[in-house]
């Protein structure tokens, strides 16, 4: 009984902490992760991204970018809004379909 309180506890704390840190992103900061190659490479709304340490971020992650700007700096971290972990990242250019 006393496990399953302290769980629900630090469970409403973790869900509490993300509703209010995305609160402060403004409006239109929030990407999408839309490809992957081997936690490699990364298509992320259009421009493609090599990760320099593994970053176990899944197709559908929202992202903002922590350090760096989208489709501009060569490098950059991301924080995964999902996973809420930071990931180094190395611009490698627009994504041509």
């Amino acid at each position: 009984m006393i496990s399953a309180l302290v769980l629900l506890s630090v469970l409403t704390t973790t869900v509490a902490y993300s509703a209010w840190f995305e609160r402060l992103i403004p409006q239109g900061e929030t990407y999408t992760v839309r490809e992957i190659d081997r936690d490699l490479a990364f298509v992320i709304d259009g421009f493609i991204y090599d990760a320099r340490t593994s970053c176990f971020i899944v197709v559908g992650d929202r992202v903002v970018f922590f350090e760096g700007r989208h489709g501009i700096d060569y490098r950059a971290t991301i924080y995964d809004l999902d996973s809420r972990e930071r990931c180094n990242l190395l611009l490698r250019g627009r994504l041509y379909q």
